[in-house]
């Protein structure tokens, strides 16, 4: 009986184990007739995740054009916002330029003394009442508003006072007026002079140099407009000279100020 070699033997078994290797190898070929059940030891199983980590997750699963299309929405959005508040910015501007209230101007134009007519007899008659001495002053007044009215001295509630060395030498109440835009208004009232004294008569009567004299009027203005409204006590104070008040004479030089 013929013996083996080991050696021959040894051969054989590696061509067996290599052969087997290369069957276990190679993959069977998958047919979607089959089903698959696949094991997974207990210990790597994990947890569902919580919601909130759900949806960070969701959010990165997000396709980068649906993220780009909400910043895009979110920029227009913003933008417009933005040039909407631009807009009412210039038209805010526009209005507070365009109807800023502004003081009128005020200019002294005439003033004129007008005595007191005694009568002859010593006693008073009926039928001629007694004339109280009063000043006659006629006064200049400029609405430099473009777009809003102007009503100084509403329902006759201002007051005017001359003023002669010191001396309040005339009382009495302003009347009301109303303005127009860039409307320009010569207002005449007459102020009580009351009794006067020799020295003051003496020198309102002396007319080879001007009188300096002083104005000086509080009364309520007005400033209106559809856009903006104006209402607040006014006080002018106008510092004259003229040359003579024994008729209606013009002013030589005034200088007024208001306090708005």
């Amino acid at each position: 009986m013929e013996e083996r070699s080991p050696t021959a033997g040894g051969k054989a078994r590696n061509l067996l184990s290599s052969a087997t290797s290369l069957r276990l190898s190679l993959s069977p070929a998958r047919s979607p007739d089959h089903t698959y059940v696949v094991q997974i030891p207990r210990d790597q199983v994990y947890r569902v995740p919580p919601p909130e980590n759900a949806k960070i997750v969701e959010y990165h699963r997000q396709p980068a054009t649906q993220k780009k299309r909400k910043c895009t929405c979110c920029c227009w959005v913003l933008s417009a916002l933005l040039l909407i508040g631009i807009i009412i910015g210039i038209i805010v501007l526009v209005i507070h330029t365009m109807y800023a209230p502004k003081c009128p101007q005020f200019s002294i134009t005439s003033v004129h003394f007008k005595n007191a007519t005694q009568p002859s007899n010593g006693q008073k008659n009926k039928s001629h009442p007694q004339s109280h001495p009063q000043f006659e002053i006629e006064l200049k007044i400029f609405n430099v508003n473009e777009k809003m009215d102007v009503v100084f001295g509403k329902g006759n509630n201002g007051k005017a006072t001359l003023i002669f060395k010191k001396n309040e030498i005339g009382q009495g109440k302003y009347p009301s007026i109303s303005q127009n835009p860039k409307d320009s208004t010569n207002s005449h009232f007459n102020l009580d002079a009351g009794k006067l004294t020799g020295d003051i008569q003496k020198s309102l009567n002396y007319d080879k140099k001007p009188i300096p004299m002083t104005l000086s009027i509080n009364a309520p203005l007005e400033i209106t407009s559809w856009a903006k409204n104006l209402k607040k006590d006014l006080s002018v104070t106008c510092d004259f000279d003229v040359e003579s008040v024994k008729s209606k004479s013009k002013v030589k030089s005034e200088d007024c100020h208001t306090n708005f």
